[in-house]
């Protein structure tokens, strides 16, 4: 019987503890799906702006550079996370999508094509018919709270797209999401 009693005790013991520890969440950092989310409420913002709407597969094609995100967040991103955010940005299936329905075309600034180019002499010729005409700038904040019981970081993306003709703001976006992490502070 005292066996049987302390076999339920160290079962029901184990199963408390494995459902404490191995479902929570220990970190706000910005996670990879984060990007997937991003990467589609922009497209699709973009393809709902004024600036879009009327345009069609058969337009003259927009070339937007895409600038490196400025992080004004608590994270600590990078600087090849930050280009690796807007390569996972242009090269998802959302922008993809808007690319061939909206004529438009992403590529990477200038400055950023020099120090490729200056790395690997065989991509000198790489990009020779690229002529931006827009330019594409991500900024990502981050508010912290922490609590009693956990941290919470809420994230704001906000976007913007320039025509590099003029400087006129052809449209702005932002999208929002929040990491929730809990355990104890110093863990």
């Amino acid at each position: 019987m005292v066996k049987w009693l302390l076999v339920v005790a160290l079962a029901v013991m184990g199963a408390s503890l494995g459902a404490c520890g191995g479902q929570q969440v220990r970190t706000t950092r910005i996670a990879a799906e984060d990007f997937a989310d991003v990467a589609a409420a922009v497209a699709a913002q973009l393809q709902a702006s004024d600036a879009l709407h009327d345009r069609g597969p058969d337009d003259e094609p927009w070339v937007i550079a895409i600038d490196r995100v400025q992080n004004l967040s608590s994270d600590v991103i990078s600087l090849s996370e930050q280009w690796w955010l807007m390569a996972k940005l242009r090269s998802s299936l959302p922008m993809r999508t808007l690319s061939t329905e909206r004529a438009v075309k992403f590529v990477i600034p200038a400055e950023h094509l020099e120090a490729v180019r200056a790395r690997d002499p065989e991509l000198g010729e790489a990009a020779v018919e690229r002529a931006p005409t827009h330019r594409m700038g991500a900024v990502f904040r981050s508010v912290t709270r922490v609590g009693q019981n956990g941290r919470t970081d809420l994230y704001q993306v906000d976007f913007d797209l320039v025509s590099l003709g003029d400087g006129q703001l052809e449209w702005s976006g932002s999208y929002e999401f929040k990491r929730l992490a809990f355990g104890r502070g110093w863990d």
